[in-house]
């Protein structure tokens, strides 16, 4: 299976010319499920099914969406706590042996507040983490009969060096993964198996249940193709194998 994530940078708002390239850089990549974030209903894929958060107050802008899940494959929507920045859906890939619940969020950034002077730099990204680590760990609870994935915009890095982030998010998210009992397959420090030209990790991630057969393949989505802007972000995809 096939899992990517992408923020794409509110094309659908300020940068439509790059829609057109966005959609063949995800056909190309031919991914079974994508978690993309600063998302427009033009970008997703003509075929497939998608899931979407609930316009906010930020987003203006008819058919923009904070987060999209889109799949080749049939889902059912599963209510999160902040609709407006995390979107859940129930799938059952052929390929599973059971359902997949598929979380997307976009966790709030550094100043996400600050600027209206309504907290510090990264306390509304403190309290983010802390709800969906809560969440996470509920829908754990209410399915455990599913595999749980958890991916999208954490607004932050999750290497050692914390280059975007606080030492205690990175931390807390990490933890709060372990927990729910995931591995992000995206952190630096876990064991995976990188394509050629594959970048280093940055604030887009996808965590999985873990699994002891699980193996992954880690790749970059270019956030530039042939010398053109596609979104000023690279996006992942994982692809994952298992016995």
């Amino acid at each position: 299976m096939r899992i990517g994530t992408w923020n794409l940078g509110r094309s659908g708002a300020f940068h439509r010319t790059r829609i057109a390239g966005q959609q063949e850089v995800l056909r190309h990549c031919g991914a079974d499920i994508w978690i993309l974030s600063g998302a427009h209903v033009a970008n997703v894929p003509p075929h497939g099914q998608a899931c979407c958060t609930v316009p906010g107050p930020e987003f203006q802008h008819a058919g923009e969406h904070r987060v999209i899940i889109w799949s080749t494959h049939a889902m059912e929507a599963v209510a999160t706590e902040d609709p407006t920045s995390t979107v859940a859906a129930r799938l059952q890939p052929p390929a599973l042996d059971r359902p997949l619940l598929v979380y997307g969020t976009t966790m709030t950034h550094a100043r996400g507040g600050a600027v209206q002077r309504q907290g510090l730099a990264w306390q509304r990204h403190h309290a983010t983490v802390q709800r969906q680590r809560a969440e996470w760990l509920r829908l754990r609870q209410e399915h455990p009969d599913h595999l749980l994935c958890v991916a999208g915009d954490f607004n932050a890095s999750l290497d050692v060096s914390a280059h975007y982030g606080t030492v205690d998010a990175r931390l807390a998210i990490l933890q709060g993964l372990c927990d729910a009992g995931l591995r992000c397959l995206t952190a630096d420090e876990i064991p995976s198996e990188r394509a050629e030209d594959a970048r280093r990790a940055g604030m887009d991630h996808v965590a999985f249940t873990e699994l002891a057969s699980l193996a992954n393949r880690v790749e970059t989505v270019p956030g530039v193709v042939e010398g053109r802007r596609m979104s000023e972000r690279d996006g992942v995809l994982v692809d994952l194998n298992w016995k």
